[in-house]
């Protein structure tokens, strides 16, 4: 019957679905203010959701709004890309695959898995405890740990969660794809030792000083010309805890004597002798 609609009825549903489910609630306001409708109108959508997926949301009256359920079942078709990108950027205009033929792509090797996602961000904006079954090197078959997490971030390559882990006693990054199952804990009151005031890494910004790598003196301009450098530098206001994802995504040379040779070695950090931080380790030519 989803399909069976017009385009502004699913895109308003797409919506009601999007806040719900990564966002935990939605509202009337939020769709009178995204869509400039009356209230009437968003009424009506909100029943018509309901008659589609009649146990996705809830409505709460002490909150005055609908609530996500946990074991709801999505009936939007969501584009994975349009889903992140939301979630960092702001709401754009579709949340579905676009139809006909695009003339720009995105590379690639996976996509995060949105169920997955939606329980973190639900957590997030509830600020809950998640319960996860996590699969790592050391833990293959993956391991139960409870979670306190409070930000999402794209490294460049994968999606992370960055989250108070109660069994390290620290804030540490978790690959989402690696996350096996996510649930919340029952219902507590988060010490602030374990929220996003207290991550030290997260909520410290350092400068990158990017250069042209120093033996590419040939096409040192090009370089410059395209990372828009100034004065043939690229400063870079990172957060302490992305830093090393970033430098290892842009293959950023890192040693204090720009020593590493490769075609893909194209940027040299020239002020690294200057900087120290825990994932610097995942920087081409960090030392252990």
């Amino acid at each position: 019957m989803f399909h069976e609609l017009s385009g502004s009825q699913k895109e308003i549903l797409a919506h009601i679905e999007f806040v719900a489910r990564f966002y935990g609630l939605v509202s009337r306001l939020d769709l009178t203010s995204r869509f400039e409708i009356s209230d009437a109108s968003a009424t009506r959508m909100f029943r018509l959701y309901n008659d589609l997926a009649p146990d996705n949301i809830i409505y709460r009256p002490n909150l005055k709004r609908y609530e996500w359920q946990e074991s709801a079942m999505p009936i939007v078709p969501m584009s994975t890309f349009k889903c992140v990108s939301t979630l960092t950027d702001g709401f754009g205009d579709s949340y579905a695959h676009t139809e006909g033929e695009a003339i720009a792509t995105r590379n690639s090797l996976t996509t995060a898995d949105l169920d997955i996602l939606s329980v973190i961000t639900r957590a997030i904006k509830r600020k809950q405890v998640l319960t996860i079954c996590y699969l790592s090197k050391t833990s293959p078959k993956g391991t139960y740990r409870d979670i306190v997490p409070h930000s999402i971030a794209d490294s460049g390559l994968r999606w992370h969660v960055r989250a108070y882990d109660r069994n390290r006693q620290n804030f540490i990054d978790f690959v989402v794809n690696r996350i096996k199952s996510a649930a919340p804990a029952k219902r507590e009151c988060i010490p602030e030792c374990q929220t996003i005031k207290a991550d030290e890494a997260w909520n410290t910004f350092i400068e990158l000083k990017i250069q042209p790598h120093p033996r590419l003196k040939d096409i040192k301009n090009v370089i410059e010309f395209e990372y828009r450098m100034s004065s043939g530098i690229l400063t870079c206001r990172v957060r302490k805890a992305l830093a090393g994802y970033l430098l290892d995504s842009w293959n950023v040379d890192v040693t204090d004597d720009a020593s590493l040779i490769g075609d893909h070695i194209m940027l040299h950090l020239k002020n690294t002798k200057d900087l120290s931080f825990k994932n610097k380790i995942l920087a081409p030519g960090a030392r252990c």
